[in-house]
C-alpha cells in the first residue's frame, strides 16, 4: 500500500513542515519530527497491518492523559494507513540525562519508580489483555527457539517453564494492575517544567496489559541498555513494597521471579532481532540481560531454576557481542 503521508499533514496542517528522522525502537514503527516554526510534533508511521498496535495506543494515551499523566496527545490519525500524528514531548529521555549527569540517578529514577507506583492504584482499563501466568511463560519460547538443537532446548524449556508457571502462580498472580510493559530510561522522558507524577513522559505503552505490581519497577530498574546502582534498585524495591502496603519479602520474591522472566524472554528476542532482523547491535546488551537473570535466579526463592537457568545461559554466553 502506499501511503500518502503529504496528504495526512495536509490535512493535520502539517504539510510544510521539516521532517526529521527519530531513532526507532525493536519494531517495524517509524518516527519523524515535524518542525514548522517553533511547534513540533511527532509523525508515528506503522505498517497497516500494525492497526491494533495504533488503536491500543491511541486507548492508552486518552487513558493515562484522562488520570492527568503525561502520555502524546494524538492531534490526527488515520489508522487504516498507520500514520498518527502526535504531541511531542521532547527528546530528554531519562536515560540520556542520567548519562550525562550521573549524580542526577536517585531523583529521576525515584520519580518514575513512584509512577509505576501510582499506576498501581488506578483503575486499570477495562478490556486490556491480562498478563497471567500461562502467557507469562509462553513469552520465553522465544528464549529456547534461538538456541540449536545440540543444546537441548525442549529440556531446558520443560526444566525452566514447569517451576516458573508454578512460582507465577504463586507470587505474581491476582486481579493485576496496569503495567505498560516497555517502563524503562529510553522510553521516558523528563519534563522538569510539569509537576508531579506528570514531569515523567510516556512513550512505547501500545502493549499495555493487567498484570502484576512489580512488573513496570523492574522493567525500569533491570534495563537491558544501562546499569542502575544496585543500593538504589534494591531502595525501590523496597519503596514500592512499602507504598503497596505488601511484605518486602514476598515483593522481593515476586520483583526477582517478574525479572527472571522478564529478561530470558529479551534473551530471546535481542537474539532473534540479530538472526533473523539484521540488528546484531542488540547482542551488546547480551551480558547485561544474562547479569539480570543470574541475579535473578539467584534469589532463594527460586533454587529450582538455577541449575536450568546455568545451562541455557552457558549457550548464550557464548553469543558474540557486536
Amino acid at each position: 500500500m502506499n501511503v500518502d503521508i503529504q496528504g495526512f499533514l495536509r490535512q493535520a496542517g502539517w504539510a510544510g513542515a521539516r521532517r526529521q528522522e527519530i531513532a526507532g525502537d525493536a519494531s517495524a514503527r517509524r518516527y519523524l519530527r515535524l518542525c514548522a516554526g517553533p511547534e513540533t510534533a511527532v509523525l508515528m508511521i506503522a505498517p497497516p497491518a500494525d492497526r491494533a498496535a495504533c488503536d491500543s495506543f491511541q486507548a492508552m494515551a486518552g487513558y493515562l492523559t484522562g488520570h492527568g499523566l503525561s502520555a502524546p496527545h494524538v492531534l490526527a490519525t488515520a489508522p487504516e494507513t498507520g500514520l498518527m500524528l502526535l504531541e511531542d514531548l521532547g527528546d530528554d529521555l531519562i536515560a540520556r540525562r542520567v548519562a550525562d549527569d550521573p549524580p542526577g540517578e536517585a531523583q529521576l529514577y525515584t520519580a518514575a519508580a513512584d509512577l509505576s507506583t501510582h499506576l498501581a492504584g488506578l483503575p486499570p482499563p477495562p478490556d486490556l489483555p491480562r498478563l497471567t501466568p500461562e502467557r507469562m511463560v509462553g513469552m520465553i519460547a522465544v528464549t529456547f527457539e534461538q538456541m540449536p538443537s545440540g543444546a537441548q532446548p525442549n529440556t531446558l524449556r520443560d526444566q525452566i517453564s514447569g517451576p516458573l508457571f508454578t512460582l507465577l502462580q504463586s507470587h505474581a498472580a491476582g486481579p493485576g494492575v496496569t503495567i505498560l510493559r516497555d517502563y524503562h530510561g529510553e522510553n521516558l522522558i523528563w519534563l522538569p517544567d510539569r509537576t508531579g507524577h506528570a514531569r515523567i513522559g510516556l512513550l512505547d505503552f501500545q502493549d499495555a496489559v493487567i498484570g502484576p505490581a512489580g512488573y513496570d519497577l523492574i522493567s525500569l530498574l533491570d534495563d537491558a541498555r544501562r546499569d542502575v546502582s544496585p543500593a538504589l534498585r534494591g531502595q525501590l524495591i523496597a519503596r514500592q513494597a512499602a507504598a503497596l502496603g505488601v511484605d518486602p519479602d514476598q515483593f522481593a520474591l515476586r520483583c526477582a521471579l517478574l525479572s527472571l522472566q522478564r529478561n530470558l524472554r529479551i534473551l530471546g528476542v535481542f537474539a532473534r532481532l540479530a538472526e533473523t532482523h539484521g540488528k546484531p547491535g542488540y547482542l551488546r546488551h547480551m551480558p547485561r540481560v544474562a547479569g539480570h537473570i543470574r541475579r535473578a535466579a539467584g534469589h532463594a526463592g527460586l533454587t529450582d531454576l538455577q541449575a536450568p537457568v546455568g545451562l541455557l545461559l552457558d549457550h548464550y554466553t557464548k553469543v558474540p557481542a557486536r
